[in-house]
């Protein structure tokens, strides 16, 4: 078990400066207007256009509505659809509602308008049972144009879109350049392409993207497309000259992972966020509901003030399987030029934008985001003060699945979706299905990221993924359910971000190093392998010869090799002096080999006695090179007082081994009772002590801070701290934390276990 202690503990941090000001949501949950769909992506079409009577004839008045009939352009499975809804030419002040046909209209927007303005809003709205939408213009009259770009149908052979929400990240920014772009706007008929290859699967069909126009010299429109096809005479955003408009934009992709834009006239700069991405594989599906509003601070809670952040609390208007929501955001009323960020805020808060608003203005968009612990999603307000306003049009959950044999269950902790259950839950003691997998012959973790290996010899991963961890082919966010890590088969063992394969080859993706793109595996020189082990950013492999071979990064030694801390290499070095192993286990900055003689040996960090050679390092072993003495051992060393091992495990700030007798001990640091041994304390220690109570153990492992055991019975004890209910479902009364062993009452018949961080995996078949 290996965890990226650092990483996650900056990220706490980002959340923890966020001020929360107040938060709302209307009871009663979100009435469903049809069963989950997946998406098909179409090439933008015009299927209204008041002006030259497209549709309807005629601007539509106040209090009016017009029509829409899109029978001919939808199958008939169709639940939803998505548009681009341009208003123009309004007479006065207005607001523009779209809804099905068949109910009655909501009390909700999807567009504002002032007089004489032209402005678009994305739309995702349920259509009627005779494939028709309505349109209501409330104030004065105005022309409505519309572009379908693509719909939700429960008839899903035909459909390639199901939706990963994605921790937004900026990819295009033409004020600051990209790629190798210089910074500079778009000209006049100028074409820009973003390459998101590395953003999304190889899989991937369609994407949502929030592009904002700025400082635009004249009037233009932009139209956005797939690379590499005849692009659409349609549009996504409309500009007057220097306004600041955004749009959501959901388009097909190109061949190449590409998507063009267009600027029609003069000069504007572009801003290009992407928030999600749709593939035929995986991912979640959408149930429209009657536009709802979650959330309007006039009505409560006041205005959000300069850089707070307010939370929507969705947990009566979305099941517990929702992955992400879609809603209209708008803000009024403010007093500044500033922008809104919508996230999940179990996630750090990106440096993307949502919506974008002059002082005084009322404007809307599209908003889709991933849902947070507790069903919350945050908007963060950038200057002064604002109202804000969300109306919910939708939600993405996960299609129920079964598993009857060889299945993962998962409990504890599930920030950024570690458990793989597709639950927006925080934490649970409770074990549930890792989703949709089953067959499974081995389960692995590597921090916030879960990996199983099926009996077809394909590899499977879920969770975080800042530096390509789930192997998918894109890095950033996180998938809360199990994705393929593509290229791979013929797999015999994983751990971590690590394969072995049945003809003794080793594969590598994320911050292991091996050969090819970080995000998908790629081959590392070595043969006749029997065994692997990653930490973080090193890793290790056990040969036939009873050797063992390190490669990546030498942090506190960790490589083994002898060389000092700074050295690196993506090139198989062999641990010094080992001979006659047959288990490896890794640590955060170092491993455990187990040899054939029963005894255990040890190198790498040792600032908490993990190294069990009875030395702690001092304070200064957090210094740059470190300055303590004992901080760490760069040769493998010998274990103290342990012989007749079979089975050893490790994480950031423990070891642990089992004996043949069954009985189980630890070395490292008992803070919080990581140990096990009825000790609770800052006092680590580097001589191994009894894991107290515990007989009949086969099988142990680490979870950042405390530990898990197998027993013969099949089952699981666990110790340490339960903050986030990383003991699980515990025979005793739930504990803050336990210093001693607590046997969980479910999954029975366990075969193999797993540490994460604060969590645990069991498979069962």
């Amino acid at each position: 078990m290996r965890l990226h202690g650092a990483f996650v503990l900056a990220v706490s941090l980002a959340v923890s400066v966020i001020a929360v000001t107040s938060a709302h949501s209307t009871p009663g949950s979100a009435t469903a207007v049809a069963d989950p769909g997946a998406f098909t992506a179409v090439s933008p079409v015009r299927v209204m256009d008041t002006r030259s009577g497209f549709g309807a004839t005629g601007p539509v008045g106040p209090a009016g509505t017009v029509t829409l009939d899109l029978s001919t352009r939808v199958p008939a499975s169709t639940t939803a659809v998505v548009l681009n809804v341009t208003g123009t030419a309004p007479t006065t002040d207005t607001f523009v509602t779209v809804f099905p046909s068949g109910v009655s209209r909501p009390t909700t927007s999807n567009l504002n308008l002032v007089a004489g303005e032209t402005r678009p809003n994305l739309v995702t709205v349920a259509i009627g049972a005779d494939r028709k939408v309505v349109l209501y213009n409330h104030n004065g009259s105005v022309h409505l144009i519309a572009d379908l770009s693509g719909y939700y149908a429960t008839d899903q052979a035909a459909a390639t879109g199901r939706f990963t929400a994605y921790y937004a990240v900026r990819v295009m920014d033409t004020r600051k350049g990209f790629g190798f772009r210089p910074p500079g706007p778009v000209g006049p008929d100028g074409v820009e392409t973003i390459d998101l290859s590395n953003q999304v699967p190889d899989s991937a069909t369609a994407v949502t993207l929030n592009v904002t126009g700025t400082e635009a010299t004249t009037g233009t429109f932009v139209t956005a497309w797939p690379a590499g096809t005849p692009r659409p005479t349609t549009s996504n955003l409309n500009l007057t000259a220097g306004a600041t408009v955004p749009n959501q934009v959901v388009v097909a992709l190109g061949a190449d992972r590409k998507i063009s834009l267009y600027n029609k006239n003069g000069n504007a700069h572009l801003v290009v966020d992407i928030s999600g991405f749709y593939t035929p594989d995986y991912g979640a599906l959408f149930t429209p509901v009657v536009p709802k509003r979650v959330l309007d601070t006039r009505n409560g809670g006041g205005a959000v003030g300069p850089g707070d952040s307010i939370y929507v609390d969705l947990a009566t208007s979305v099941p517990a399987n929702t992955a992400g929501v879609v809603m209209n955001l708008t803000g009024t009323q403010g007093t500044a030029g500033t922008h809104i960020t919508g996230w999940a805020p179990s996630e750090p808060r990106p440096q993307t934008s949502n919506l974008n608003l002059a002082p005084g203005q009322t404007a809307a968009n599209l908003t889709t985001t991933g849902i947070g612990d507790h069903a919350l999603v945050a908007l963060n307000n950038y200057a002064g003060s604002v109202h804000l306003i969300a109306d919910l049009a939708g939600y993405f959950s996960l299609p129920p699945t079964q598993c009857t044999a060889d299945c993962v269950y998962a409990w504890g902790n599930n920030e950024y979706g570690a458990l793989g259950t597709g639950t927006y839950q925080a934490f649970t003691a409770t074990p549930g299905h890792v989703y949709g997998l089953s067959d499974v012959v081995a389960t692995s973790a590597n921090g916030d990221t879960g990996y199983a290996l099926r009996a077809d010899g394909t590899v499977w991963a879920w969770g975080a993924n800042w530096t390509g961890e789930l192997g998918n082919g894109w890095t950033g966010s996180k998938s809360v359910v199990p994705v393929p890590v593509v290229g791979l088969d013929n797999v015999v063992a994983i751990d971590g971000t690590v394969a072995l394969t049945s003809s003794g080859t080793v594969w590598a993706w994320g911050r292991v190093p091996h050969y090819g793109s970080w995000d998908v595996p790629g081959y590392v020189p070595l043969t006749d392998v029997t065994a692997i082990a990653a930490g973080n950013g090193v890793a290790y492999a056990l040969k036939s010869d009873g050797t063992v071979w390190s490669w990546g990064s030498n942090g506190f030694g960790s490589l083994g090799n002898g060389a000092a801390p700074d050295f690196h290499t993506n090139q198989p070095v062999q641990v010094s002096g080992l001979t006659g192993v047959r288990k490896i286990a890794a640590g955060f900055y170092g491993a455990l080999a187990l040899k054939d003689d029963g005894t255990v040996w040890s190198w790498g960090d040792n600032r908490q006695g993990q190294l069990g050679q009875g030395t702690v390092g001092g304070d200064g072993c957090y210094n740059l090179p470190p300055t303590a003495p004992n901080c760490f051992a760069n040769v493998p060393g010998q274990v103290l007082n342990l012989t007749g091992v079979t089975a050893i495990g490790a994480d950031s700030a423990h070891s642990f081994a089992v004996l043949a007798d069954g009985t189980a001990w630890g070395w490292g640091n008992p803070y919080l009772g990581g140990l096990g041994n009825g000790q609770e304390c800052y006092c680590p220690t580097g001589t191994p002590v009894r894991v107290t109570g515990l007989t009949g153990a086969r099988e142990i492992d680490g979870n950042e801070h405390g530990g898990y055991a197998l027993d013969a019975d099949g089952r699981i004890w666990a110790w340490g701290n339960n903050i986030r209910a990383a003991l699980g479902p515990v025979d005793t009364p739930e504990v803050p934390n336990s210093n001693v062993p607590l046997r969980l009452r479910e999954p029975i018949g366990v075969t193999a276990i797993a540490g994460g961080l604060g969590g645990g995996y069991a498979l069962v078949p």
